[in-house]
């Protein structure tokens, strides 16, 4: 974890969507009440039930969202990417992070406190409808996570998970290389030896292709398929 030059929100050439609702005077504001982080691959960014005093946003970066589970079988989540948040679920009355998040490569936080950002946004409506929008966007995900894992069989779940990681490799550049065949299993709900097995069972159908860590969907509809049957 280091500090790195800090970028000036008024000048900021990555910032989301939501901060083009605020005017000049509200940008410094944030600028004068967050702290600029730069993290290296592999560091924790923060953990599952640890104090929350900041919402945290990826100024640049790729970032694994997980839940932690006893034995070391954690519960992957999401990947977040550069311009969107951690810990909006804690941002009212929850002292404490719901969730863990490790940085996949270099990522640049900014950690901005949880009651400057609150002043925002009880202060700008336009500013505030973004964020919620964010968060609805963030439960619909969540639904169909919890959907997957808890009524589909482990053809279903890989084929979700690969569906997924596949996509956002699409938005941010091949993120199965930044995952190991663990990290897949989490994200399936599996163990390591069955998701080696089953990616190997779809290598040989011609579904995939693999090359080290590398994975490459060639038909998608075929894994479409395998998700609707569950």
């Amino acid at each position: 974890m280091d500090k790195p030059e800090t970028t000036n929100c008024l000048k900021c050439k990555r910032s989301a969507q939501c901060f083009k609702k605020l005017i000049p005077a509200e940008l410094e504001f944030i600028n004068q009440n967050k702290t600029q982080i730069l993290y290296r691959k592999g560091e924790n960014i923060c953990k599952q039930g640890a104090y929350a005093p900041n919402l945290l946003f990826i100024l640049d970066g790729l970032v694994k969202v997980y839940l932690d589970s006893p034995k070391n079988k954690n519960i992957n989540l999401k990947i977040l990417s550069t311009s969107e948040f951690i810990g909006l679920s804690s941002l009212y009355d929850e002292k404490f992070f719901n969730y863990s998040t490790t940085a996949l490569k270099d990522s640049v936080i900014c950690l901005i406190e949880k009651t400057s950002f609150r002043k925002l946004l009880i202060n700008n409506c336009a500013f505030s409808s973004e964020i919620i929008k964010r968060y609805c966007n963030n439960e619909r995900e969540l639904f169909h996570k919890i959907q997957s894992l808890g009524n589909k069989q482990m053809h279903g779940r890989i084929a979700d998970t690969l569906i997924y990681l596949n996509e956002q490799s699409k938005k941010e550049g091949n993120i199965f290389l930044y995952l190991s065949r663990k990290d897949i299993a989490e994200f399936a709900g599996l163990s390591t030896e069955t998701t080696v097995r089953l990616l190997t069972e779809l290598k040989n159908d011609h579904i995939i292709d693999i090359n080290g860590k590398d994975i490459k969907v060639l038909q998608a509809e075929s894994l479409k398929e395998i998700s609707q049957r569950g």
